[in-house]
């Protein structure tokens, strides 16, 4: 396995195996690289096993979303989705027409009966704050709260097949001009504080989707810095991301941002996913990393 990474990344692993740097870690850096995550393992286990006695254990892989993307088009619960554009490492897929104009409108128009300025979470503390880098209104609905949400959250767990328990509820967020949200993670960072407390019910986000219930006449991309990708807003479409692999490491590539709206409004609805059940959340207490 050794001749498909160079070998000065080579090096760069028997030195970090040397030092006891965990796998997971060797291996995020990896990929961040532009290789993929069978490439560090094995170039992992081939120095291990050689260099430092007994392989270093390698971690399970874990159950995480399965977006479909088969073929062109998929059909989940009687709705058409066009299958637009898929990126591997980490896995990107855009949707097109995962909802319609009717629940577009009606989450816009229920979320605004309820917002309030965007926050995020405190690294420390765990709690919500606002914060500069995110300058958004936002409404949050529970699961199953009526019966759009119901529907949506159905198709999405089918699209994705994961269970509707395993997602926080909607949160439908308004960005007005110049509205934007800086590149940040959605993944919870294991070794702060608020993170740890995050992850206590239902673990780390393992996905992301974004449904964008409007268009914009100017800017207001979902960017991903790290891919050189710019997922334009178009009504009823979607954005899923990986925001994990498969063995539970975070991924440095799923880095994003939601870039200044220039003109019009943007609207988009989160869905984020955890790795195991997660309770029943009220509305508004659920908010973005």
């Amino acid at each position: 396995m050794s001749e498909e990474l160079p070998e000065d990344w080579m090096a760069w692993v028997r030195l970090n195996v040397s030092r006891g740097c965990t796998r997971e870690s060797m291996v995020a850096l990896i990929v961040q690289g532009g290789f993929s995550e069978a490439q560090a393992h094995g170039a992992i286990d081939e120095i291990s096993g050689v260099e430092s006695g007994p392989r270093l254990p390698t971690a399970a892989p874990r159950p995480r979303p399965q977006p479909q993307v088969d073929g062109n088009t998929v059909t989940v619960e009687g709705h058409a989705i066009r299958i637009a554009l898929e990126v591997e490492r980490p896995q990107v897929v855009v949707y097109e027409d995962l909802l319609s104009e009717a629940e577009c409108t009606a989450l816009i128009a229920l979320a605004d009966q309820r917002m309030a300025r965007s926050t995020v979470v405190d690294d420390d503390s765990g709690g919500l704050k606002e914060h500069v880098d995110r300058t958004s209104a936002g409404g949050f609905f529970a699961r199953g709260e009526n019966a759009v949400v119901t529907a949506v959250e159905a198709r999405i767990a089918a699209l994705l097949n994961w269970p509707v328990s395993h997602g926080e509820g909607l949160q439908v967020l308004r960005y007005s001009v110049g509205g934007e949200y800086k590149p940040h993670f959605d993944f919870f960072d294991a070794d702060k504080p608020g993170g740890v407390t995050h992850m206590a019910e239902g673990g780390q986000r393992v996905g992301t989707l974004i449904m964008y219930l409007s268009d914009v006449d100017a800017g207001g991309a979902t960017s991903f810095p790290k891919l050189g990708l710019h997922v334009r807003p178009q009504r009823g479409s979607a954005v899923y991301f990986e925001n994990t692999d498969a063995r539970g490491a975070t991924i440095p590539n799923s880095l994003h941002a939601g870039a200044p709206v220039i003109a019009g409004v943007k609207y988009i609805a989160t869905k984020w996913l955890r790795e195991r059940a997660y309770g029943a959340a009220e509305p508004g207490t659920t908010q973005s990393a």
